[in-house]
């Protein structure tokens, strides 16, 4: 298996992990789950560490299209590789702060309701953002949601 051929197996995972995460942990936080709550957060940690290896493989996954498809158009590649990076950063501190809360408030029963309110935020801008990379990134290679004209009439 190539690096390419990972990266777009594997991307597909934190995107759909993020969209199912938000709204699992939004009805957890509105419906006072506590304990469905943390296990979010432990499963949003998870899909933080997984958007890593989806990241590092989107370089060599860059060069191999470049290689295989002169023609290809750098600039909505340049634009996933941005967008790829923001999400990393907003996933990667998403993740590192479910796993903070959850070590600086073992102690309580219940969760501070900032701490969950905020955290719902910052999981819904990472959701779109990760939801924008993927979009982007088909834009690259499937000219069919990208087109312009009725394909199907």
């Amino acid at each position: 298996m190539t690096l390419t051929q990972f990266h777009l197996m594997l991307n597909h995972l934190p995107i759909f992990g993020m969209i199912v995460l938000f709204f699992l942990i939004a009805y957890a936080v509105i419906f006072k789950k506590e304990k469905l709550v943390r296990i979010y957060l432990w499963y949003i940690a998870a899909t933080a560490l997984v958007t890593i290896p989806v990241f590092l493989t989107g370089d060599p996954s860059s060069d191999y299209l470049k290689a295989v498809f002169p023609g290809v158009n750098n600039d909505l590649i340049e634009n996933h590789e941005t967008f790829g990076y923001i999400s990393l950063i907003i996933i990667l501190l998403l993740g590192v702060s479910g796993l903070a809360g959850l070590r600086f408030f073992k102690n309580r029963e219940v969760l501070p309701s900032w701490f969950k309110y905020t955290f719902l935020i910052v999981a819904m801008i990472s959701m779109l953002a990760i939801s924008w990379t993927g979009k982007t990134g088909g834009d690259i290679r499937h000219s069919e949601i990208t087109a312009k004209h009725t394909i199907i009439k």
